[in-house]
């Protein structure tokens, strides 16, 4: 892609959020967050073995995402 990462977070709805320096995910899709000992969360997504780790300074939003979900 010819646009930077922040650039496309600003372009793409709610329903996606950034959640490390290199990862947007779409929050429909999360099966779950785990956070451990360190501040970083793994994240496992519904129906698939994939995982992806989300750094602290991005989790704040992330939960706030993801408690949005629940109401809609």
């Amino acid at each position: 892609m010819k646009m930077k990462l922040f650039e496309l977070e600003e372009i793409l709805p709610r329903k996606f959020v950034r959640v490390s320096k290199s990862a947007i995910v779409n929050v429909k899709h999360i099966y779950s967050v785990e956070r451990n000992i360190t501040s970083a969360s793994l994240i496992s997504f519904a129906g698939t073995h994939k995982q992806l780790y989300a750094s602290r300074s991005y989790y704040k939003l992330l939960k706030l995402r993801l408690g949005e979900r629940r109401f809609l």
